[in-house]
């Protein structure tokens, strides 16, 4: 029995590992904002407002570049003081 060792086929091994971890982490990471995004425009938008959907779909569809942008457009008023 024989046992070789190609170390070339290990760097390449745990480089695949690497970015399927990097995958499943930006994945996560995008998940993450899409919440806190829909959950701090239903704050900022009054509630018959469709907007925080939008607001969803806007960052699901373009990650960070669509938080960026919700960041530079949002509010700065909340929900109550719509009401008032």
């Amino acid at each position: 029995m024989e046992f070789s060792f190609n170390g070339m086929e290990f760097v390449m091994q745990i480089s695949f590992i690497g970015i399927i971890l990097m995958g499943i982490a930006w994945f996560i990471i995008s998940i993450f904002l899409c919440v806190w995004v829909y959950r701090d425009a239903r704050q900022r938008y009054p509630p018959e407002n469709p907007e925080p959907l939008l607001w969803l779909i806007v960052v699901l569809l373009t990650g960070i570049l669509g938080l960026i942008i919700y960041l530079l457009v949002r509010p700065e008023i909340s929900a109550e003081q719509f009401k008032a």
